[in-house]
């Protein structure tokens, strides 16, 4: 794996500033704009608000990000060995660690399935918290590998459809849990200690979760409402976002039952893998 930390060349530049201020930022994002090519505008809109709202927060988070610069590449390594013994995984990695402007926290680029960003300030220095979010992005590509190993034919995927996202959110959440087993269900959705009355409103509302789901899925699928399901930005219809990550669980969950955990995760090779989702939320 290659690791590209950033966050150091950050910290630097906010500890030279006595007070650090809008201007500032831009000044650094103007300046490392090759770094930020794929965190603007898809995973953080750059807006003076977004940007204000930024500078504002990074004070009380300035030394967990360094906690979380320190620690976590040696922990991405090895969460990568155990998905090489666990999963025969083979794919070289490109990760590139950031200090973004509280957008997303971490993604796989949509145009290169093998490079990962990590956003530090979205993000805690805890390390099971960091653990479970680097499974998470390694199962994506986990995922992706297994099924070009099956022979996938890309072409067929229709990656802005939801019930695309509802198994890769799934599938990466599932890998999440295989390589670091035992933790609290909440922290492989959430990423911290603070998920317990998320997972408390999907277990409450799961028939309604999966009806608006499916009213939502059959109506059309829009960015609006890939926010609502899959984004941080979203949670207007249970006051929780990203209530889409433990319905694609349970899906996921579901099929690893029915097919067995091959099969499950290589699904999409060949198979109606909406419809089959449809039928499930229907249940």
């Amino acid at each position: 794996m290659n690791i590209d930390n950033t966050i150091p060349v950050f910290i630097s530049f906010y500890k030279t500033i006595k007070q650090f201020s809008l201007d500032d930022l831009k000044k650094f994002l103007n300046d490392n704009d090759a770094v930020y090519q794929a965190y603007f505008p898809n995973h953080c809109p750059r807006t003076d608000e977004r940007l204000q709202q930024a500078v504002d927060q990074y004070g009380n988070k300035i030394r967990e990000i360094e906690a979380f610069s320190k620690q976590f590449p040696e922990i991405l390594q090895a969460i990568e060995r155990r998905f090489q013994t666990t999963y025969d995984f083979d794919v070289p990695l490109h990760a590139k660690l950031i200090v973004g402007t509280f957008g997303s926290n971490a993604f796989v680029t949509s145009d290169n399935k093998r490079e990962l960003y990590f956003a530090a300030e979205k993000l805690s220095a805890k390390p099971d918290h960091m653990r479970v979010i680097a499974a998470h992005e390694i199962g994506h590509v986990n995922h992706f590998s297994m099924a070009t190993k099956g022979g996938m034919d890309w072409s067929k995927v229709d990656w802005m459809h939801g019930l695309t996202t509802l198994y890769t959110e799934g599938a990466a959440t599932y890998f999440s849990k295989q390589i670091v087993p035992d933790l609290k269900q909440s922290m492989y959705f959430s990423f911290d200690d603070e998920g317990d009355p998320w997972v408390q409103c999907y277990e409450e509302n799961k028939e309604e979760v999966k009806r608006r789901f499916l009213q939502d899925a059959s109506a059309g699928w829009d960015m609006p409402k890939e926010k609502e399901w899959f984004r941080l930005s979203g949670g207007s219809y249970f006051g929780r976002n990203r209530i889409g990550y433990l319905l694609g669980t349970d899906y996921i969950e579901n099929l690893v039952e029915r097919f067995g955990e091959k099969k499950a995760l290589t699904f999409w090779n060949g198979n109606d893998l909406h419809a089959d989702a449809i039928e499930w939320l229907k249940a």
